[in-house]
C-alpha cells in the first residue's frame, strides 16, 4: 500500500518508537513520582467502610431488603409539535406524493403526542390543535394537487422546507 509517498506501517511504527522512547525518558529520575497515582485511606475511613458493609449485609440477611432508603424520583416531560415547520412543508408541497408525505409526518407527530399524553407528558395544546388544522388543510389540498412526479425544483423546495 502506497499513498503519497508513505507506504505501509513504517510511519506508524516510527512514531510509536519515538513515543515509547519519550515515555521511557520521562519516567526516569525526578519525574517518575509525578506519573504515579497515590491513594491513601485513613484507618478511620477504612473502619467506617467496613462497618457500612457489615450493616448492609445484616440488613439484607434479616429482611431481604437493602439497609439504605430508596428514594423515588419523577421526571416530567412536555411535548409539542413544530406546526410552523409542517405548515412550510405543506406550502412547498405541489404534488400528491409530497402532500402524502406531509400528511404522514403530521399524523406521526399527532400519534406521538397522543402516546406521550397517555404516559403523563404535558402536551402543548396550541401546537397540537395547529397540527390537527394542518392535517385538515393537507387532506383538502390533496384533491386539488397534481398527480405527477415532482420536478427537481419542487423537490428542492420541499427539502429546504423540511430543514427549516
Amino acid at each position: 500500500m502506497k499513498t503519497g509517498g508513505i507506504s505501509g506501517f513504517q510511519p506508524v511504527l516510527r512514531t510509536y518508537g519515538q513515543t515509547a522512547d519519550i515515555r521511557q525518558d520521562d519516567t526516569s529520575g525526578e519525574q517518575a513520582h509525578m506519573l504515579k497515582d497515590n491513594v491513601s485511606i485513613s484507618t478511620e475511613g477504612m473502619e467506617r467502610y467496613m462497618e457500612s458493609i457489615s450493616e448492609k449485609e445484616e440488613a439484607e440477611a434479616e429482611g431481604g431488603e437493602e439497609a439504605e432508603d430508596i428514594e423515588s424520583e419523577s421526571v416530567g416531560c412536555s411535548m409539542g409539535i413544530n406546526a410552523g415547520k409542517l405548515a412550510r412543508m405543506l406550502a412547498a408541497a405541489k404534488t400528491r406524493s409530497q402532500i402524502r408525505s406531509v400528511i404522514a409526518l403530521i399524523e406521526s407527530d399527532i400519534r406521538e403526542c397522543d402516546s406521550g399524553k397517555a404516559q403523563g407528558a404535558d402536551i402543548d395544546e396550541a401546537s397540537y390543535k395547529a397540527a390537527q388544522q394542518l392535517l385538515l388543510q393537507a387532506e383538502s389540498r390533496m384533491n386539488s394537487a397534481e398527480d405527477r412526479e415532482p420536478t427537481s425544483e419542487e423537490e428542492m423546495a420541499q427539502a429546504i422546507a423540511s430543514l427549516m
